[in-house]
């Protein structure tokens, strides 16, 4: 087991040694990966189910001294090669595995060019870091080997309609189908609005509010619903449990960018809204590749923000400790932030 001296560690200890001791850390050894399958055949007809299990061991690290929750950071490295000699997608980690539904695998090998119908090989490990100063360890590769679907544009949406259903700016989309929707919108203060399932006044439902005062959270589909209608306006996000027939607005003030370009600052690097074009943007300027990639928080919160995703320049929205998405580029770069789809949020650099 490797002993490793903490005064190559001083980002984690305030003092190196005390009385003449000197502090060590032991337990930081490679991950050993397994896998649930090795040959899979992802399935469009059952999007949701479970195809694919990743599981590893952990480094226990033990100490002289208290070292800081989250000292050993892990993270899944995924490439077409064996020899990873480039590394299409990296997904930080917080647990010592991960599961993926046949959707949710089919977007991440469809983004790093797999052909639809045609099996292509995988190569998965984990890679564990203790320090920047330290050389990372990498578990054992594993090879899986995957057929992906054709995938289809096909969402589970409410549409936003105006008051005389000429107008479908905004759509709300239920991700897991499961009837509760969510997005983002832009509209003006004492907006009236309804909720309908087509982007069209024959829709065969249609959602507004209960034709009784105080019920304008409450969704109802009679033919003598009022229109909802929103107080606040601005940039808004919106819920809709067409289960529990009510929905829900917060107003978003503020849409910030950190990673360890900025200090991880809440505050430093904030978002610009461009109302024509629908996108948030922010001049990012880094001199290093971000390490454990950047987040986007939401009203300066870092329990609700855009992280880390399987797909390609999308980006997942989360309310719990998650990791970055992925930003390599170094030097000055403007980040956009497209919110105006809410199956699949995306971002770009330019």
């Amino acid at each position: 087991m490797k002993q490793i001296f903490i005064g190559l560690l001083a980002v984690f200890f305030a003092a190196c040694s005390k009385e003449g001791v000197e502090p060590r850390i032991s337990g930081f050894e490679p991950a050993t990966l397994a896998t649930s399958s090795t040959d899979v055949v992802l399935d469009a007809n059952n999007r949701k189910s479970l195809a694919l299990q990743l599981m590893w061991n952990e480094g226990q690290l033990t100490s002289t001294e208290s070292i800081a929750q989250g000292t050993l950071k892990t993270s899944l490295q995924f490439s077409v090669t064996a020899s990873f000699e480039t590394i299409a997608r990296t997904v930080e980690q917080i647990s010592s595995s991960r599961s993926y539904t046949n959707e949710q695998l089919n977007n991440l090998v469809m983004g790093m060019g797999f052909v639809p119908l045609e099996k292509q090989s995988l190569y998965v490990r984990v890679v564990s870091r203790l320090a920047n100063n330290l050389d990372p360890l990498y578990s054992n590769i594993v090879r899986i080997d995957i057929t992906p679907y054709e995938a289809t544009d096909d969402g589970d949406y409410l549409y936003m309609a105006n008051s005389e259903f000429s107008s479908f700016p905004w759509r709300l989309c239920s991700r897991q189908e499961n009837g509760v929707y969510d997005g983002f919108v832009q509209v003006d203060q004492w907006y009236n609005f309804y909720l309908a399932n087509e982007a069209s006044a024959d829709a065969s439902k249609i959602y507004g509010s209960y034709p009784l005062d105080g019920n304008q959270y409450v969704l109802y589909a009679g033919a003598d619903r009022w229109n909802c209608w929103t107080s606040n306006g601005g940039y808004l996000y919106l819920t809709a449990d067409v289960n529990q027939l009510e929905w829900k607005e917060t107003v978003i003030s503020s849409l910030t960018v950190t990673g360890d370009f900025n200090g991880w600052s809440a505050t430093a690097n904030p978002m610009t809204y461009d109302k024509e074009n629908k996108v948030w943007t922010a001049s990012i300027t880094t001199t290093v590749a971000e390490q454990w990639g950047i987040k986007i928080l939401i009203n300066g919160s870092w329990s609700w923000f855009f992280g880390g995703s399987e797909a390609e320049g999308e980006c997942s929205l989360y309310t719990s400790d998650a990791g970055g998405f992925t930003y390599d580029k170094v030097g000055t770069y403007t980040l956009k932030l497209d919110l105006s789809d809410p199956k699949a949020f995306k971002y770009s650099v330019e």
